[in-house]
């Protein structure tokens, strides 16, 4: 169908993020104490027939709040983090269920004036810092990260920890 992009939208260094903070606090109610910060960003996967030109405008006219988020294509921010934060976890809904979100951009996509046909998908990044072993990280996704009837999660530990 055309190009693969994923796009990343976080909040600026210094911004608080209130979702991670969220989730940290229900991280520590299933009984894993370990858990040290959570940063969470917004997830997009547009697969269509764009240009750079395209992704750069639909993240800065269409999903960015300039003043408190930046964003990041593929992995770019992976690397920036990944020394702080060495577990990544993507949560995106499967194949075949209703991604309302994505819906509504695919339409905000096309009011910016993209006109070519675009197949998007959303979902959540999750940024851990903490010590953690597999069964931990697998219990955070079950409990606190993602609803398995719907979704589908991938665990990237990019610095092995003991645990």
């Amino acid at each position: 169908m055309g190009r693969v992009y994923l796009l990343e939208i976080c909040n600026k260094e210094g911004i608080p993020d209130v979702f991670g903070i969220e989730i940290k606090k229900s991280i520590r109610e299933t009984g894993i104490p370990e858990i040290e910060s959570v940063l969470t960003s917004d997830l997009y996967h547009f697969e269509g027939d764009l240009s750079s030109e395209d992704i750069t405008k639909i993240a800065e006219d269409v999903l960015l709040d300039g003043v408190i988020q930046e964003y990041f294509l593929g992995d770019e921010n992976i690397k920036r983090r990944g020394l702080e934060y060495p577990v990544v976890i993507d949560v995106f809904y499967k194949k075949g269920v209703t991604d309302a979100v994505a819906d509504t951009v695919s339409i905000a996509i096309k009011d910016a004036g993209i006109k070519k046909d675009v197949k998007v998908s959303t979902g959540k990044r999750y940024y851990l810092k903490g010590q953690f072993n597999r069964e931990e990280l697998e219990k955070i996704c079950d409990k606190v990260l993602a609803n398995r009837l719907v979704q589908e999660y991938s665990i990237n530990i990019l610095e092995e920890k003991n645990g």
